[in-house]
């Protein structure tokens, strides 16, 4: 089974829904833009938080693999 690379960015942000989207977005775009987006792959994903109205989100930067 092949290795996942090691991650140049781990990112978790924690909150009310609406500023942990909205955050999410700027601080993923602004990492695509440092990294360079044909060198990098942005993933990010949304979960529920532990309380009411609140949301998990994660962002990870990894360098691309070459095909």
């Amino acid at each position: 089974m092949p290795t996942r690379p090691r991650p140049l960015v781990a990112v978790r942000l924690i909150g009310p829904t609406a500023t942990v989207t909205t955050h999410a977005a700027a601080i993923a775009a602004q990492l695509v833009a440092r990294y360079g987006r044909e060198r990098v792959t942005c993933r990010t994903s949304t979960r529920t938080g532990g309380y009411s109205g609140e949301s998990r989100a994660y962002i990870t930067i990894t360098r691309k693999e070459p095909r």
